[in-house]
């Protein structure tokens, strides 16, 4: 039997709430499970001390772990989650299974590395994802020394002995060994080489912000926006969405913007999917009405507060969050972004915005993102 334990707790040291934080729209969790689900495992488990995180799971259908408090903290090593949960589930478990536990911080795993470390741990290796590595190391004692090279021959690369580097995401081993020793590496190691894009980590915020970056441009989306309910309206920002966040004064204080024809073009397109357009800005200057009027879409201009603007609007219209998604691009969009239905941001998005926006797509402000949006409702992208 193999069995495939999830570690997802609720805390995290760099970011908050980690676990729960979206690549490409879909959590770290969510990413896991689906992941995990196409691979060919007999049981999954996720061990948690997070709700959010257990009501997830539960719609996965697969085993909820409750851990401990004494497992929860900062300070608890996976081995100690590991041996807990074979004692409180693995009671009937075959003394010939195969156990391991997939970090949900590597977005980018694939079933099958899944599946070929389970195929050795059943062959008696304590299997691990891993990279190869080719780089010359040093490390610092009383001087900094080479510590897998001469210091006077300086070797070709492909002269150094192999090397891989693990990349923190599957680990299998034995079960019966594994309960013997505690330690992961219980028996015979056995690298499982992938390639240096699923060898990606996250830990700090700049990790998650390079995460998205990569899936936007080498994942299709984990889902399909043909696939969801179709919104009544599409609410977007002026500046940074329909722009490129730049504007140009003249000696007489007369400002001007680059705003994109294929925007314009977007506007009919969703129209005809039944979504009308709506722009919601802090921006006061004429440009904006001027542009609202040539793309022929309702403006909400000089709000002070975006959030309690569209609440309004929408309840003129026996609207509600749920029928509207929002696309925007900086700190004042973060309300709107945070209770849409779906919200959606462009690649140069702050820091804030694109930590939180469902989808992260893959053009810049003022690039066409109503065209982008438009395009992957056209197709069933």
């Amino acid at each position: 039997m193999r069995i495939l334990i999830i570690p997802a707790r609720g805390g995290s040291k760099g970011i908050p709430k980690k676990n729960l934080q979206k690549v490409n729209g879909i959590s770290l969790i969510e990413r896991a499970l689906r992941t995990a689900i196409k691979s060919k495992v007999d049981k999954i488990i996720v061990s948690t001390d997070d709700s959010e995180i257990s009501k997830i799971t539960e719609k996965y259908k697969v085993i909820v772990h409750n851990r401990s408090n004494l497992n929860s903290s900062d300070e608890a090593s996976t081995e100690s989650v590991i041996l807990e949960v074979i004692n409180d589930l693995g009671q009937n478990w075959s003394p010939k299974s195969v156990i391991g536990f997939y970090q949900v911080t590597s977005a980018f795993v694939s079933p099958e590395t899944i599946n070929e470390c389970f195929f050795q741990s059943e062959k008696g290796f304590s299997a691990f994802s891993a990279v190869e590595f080719h780089s010359f190391v040093w490390e610092e004692s009383s001087n900094w020394l080479p510590v897998n090279h001469p210091l006077d021959n300086r070797p070709r690369r492909q002269d150094l002995s192999q090397k891989v580097k693990e990349t923190g995401a599957i680990y299998t081993f034995p079960l019966i060994e594994f309960k013997e020793k505690k330690y992961r590496f219980c028996s015979a190691a056995y690298p499982v080489k992938v390639e240096t894009l699923s060898s990606f980590e996250i830990d700090e915020q700049s990790d998650l912000k390079l995460a998205n970056l990569i899936a936007t441009q080498f994942e299709s989306l984990n889902f399909k926006l043909s696939s969801l309910n179709k919104p009544k309206i599409l609410f977007t920002d002026f500046d940074g969405c329909l722009t490129n966040d730049k504007v140009k004064v003249n000696i007489f204080g007369k400002e001007n913007v680059v705003v994109n024809r294929k925007d314009g073009l977007a506007v009919k397109r969703l129209k005809k999917l039944g979504i009308q357009v709506v722009i919601a800005t802090t921006e006061t200057n004429e440009v904006v009405a001027v542009r609202a009027k040539k793309m022929n879409v309702e403006i909400l201009k000089g709000l002070e507060n975006k959030e309690e603007a569209i609440t309004s609007f929408l309840s003129q219209r026996n609207l509600s969050w749920v029928d509207i998604w929002y696309l925007g691009n900086d700190v004042n969009d973060l309300g709107p972004i945070e209770k849409a239905a779906l919200s959606f941001c462009p690649l140069d998005a702050s820091p804030e915005i694109f930590s939180k926006s469902q989808v992260v797509l893959s053009r810049r402000g003022g690039d066409g993102l109503l065209a982008e949006i438009a395009s992957r409702l056209e197709s069933g992208e």
